[in-house]
């Protein structure tokens, strides 16, 4: 209970704030702050920051507005969650804020366990469990997208990396990490992680903090693989020893053994395959794959020019900026 938050920490519960960035998915907004209206920790310490991430329609969310829900839009870099999630941290009022999709619900005792967490073992960043919701029907992809998708725990252990699909931040740590990166689709809450923890911030595994994620059909399987491959090659391009950029494509070529399926399935999920088990040996050689051939577009097409020219243009802006006057 938060009381025994309180208590580990000699003062009252630290206040929450949850920012949620949307897209198109608004029946999903309804379902999650339903979900965190049932948190067994203080209302009153619960802050709600959603934020339209440039949605086609025109429904509105201002129906859960409230001394404590906020919503807003991300009007610039529309399509970019980031640049949403960066609206959020800044108009958040809460010492923690608390990152979640919206295709997502959180347990009851989420904030409870993720706040607790983070204040016991004494960190900055709190990375917490992605679990997934197969719905009604259980489908060959979306096992697949279960058994790749968001390894938070091996995230944080081997990369000191961690993804906004379930994470804790002290907000004090924004003002010194500054804020993720503006205008992009995938990746940046691993860059900014990684990058968090190289400046001294310390990361752990917040595993009782559960959110449960939906499992993507196979069309949002294959457009996610494909905006991550895009968004692995600036985290890429910023490590001190990569390997060569195709290097990667050429293993992806490998088919992948059903023991190897087995082995990853006993380690998440230990699900039933029944007769999907071709299906889902498929789709993570596919998948595969496509994203490795997104990495390496995205690879070229900073090569031949377009991303590189934008590149030294913000070079030359902070040059300018920095240069000393007369």
């Amino acid at each position: 209970m938060t009381d025994t938050i309180a208590k580990s920490v000699t003062r009252p519960a630290p206040k929450v704030s949850v920012i949620i960035p949307y897209r198109n998915n608004i029946s999903e907004v309804d379902q999650i702050v339903l979900h965190l209206k049932k948190q067994n920790y203080s209302d009153e310490m619960i802050e709600i920051i959603i934020i339209d991430n440039g949605s086609e329609s025109s429904e509105a969310v201002s129906h859960f507005t409230s001394e404590n829900t906020i919503c807003l839009q991300e009007k610039e870099y529309k399509n970019s969650p980031y640049s949403a999630r960066n609206r959020g941290v800044e108009a958040a009022r809460g010492e923690i804020l608390a990152f979640i999709d919206a295709n997502s619900h959180p347990a009851d005792d989420w904030i409870e366990n993720g706040v607790s967490f983070l204040i016991e073992k004494d960190l900055d960043i709190a990375a917490g469990a992605v679990h997934f919701d197969f719905g009604e029907k259980i489908t060959a992809a979306k096992i697949t997208d279960s058994l790749t998708s968001i390894q938070m725990k091996k995230a944080v252990e081997e990369r000191g990396a961690a993804y906004t699909a379930n994470l804790f931040v002290r907000r004090s740590l924004f003002e010194k990490a500054g804020l993720f990166e503006e205008g992009i689709r995938s990746g940046g809450d691993v860059r900014w992680t990684i990058n968090a923890v190289k400046l001294g911030f310390k990361i752990g595994y917040a595993e009782k903090a559960v959110v449960y994620k939906k499992a993507r059909t196979a069309k949002e399987l294959y457009q996610k693989k494909i905006r991550t491959g895009k968004g692995y090659f600036f985290s890429w391009k910023e490590e001190d020893e990569r390997t060569l950029w195709f290097y990667n494509f050429f293993r992806a070529l490998k088919p992948p053994s059903f023991s190897k399926i087995n082995t990853v399935n006993e380690e998440r999920y230990q699900i039933e395959f029944g007769n999907k088990r071709l299906g889902v040996w498929f789709h993570l050689y596919a998948t595969g794959i496509v994203e490795q051939t997104a990495f390496m577009w995205q690879y070229l097409r900073y090569v031949l020019g377009s991303q590189r020219d934008i590149d030294r243009r913000e070079r030359m802006k902070e040059t300018s900026e920095n240069a000393p006057t007369e």
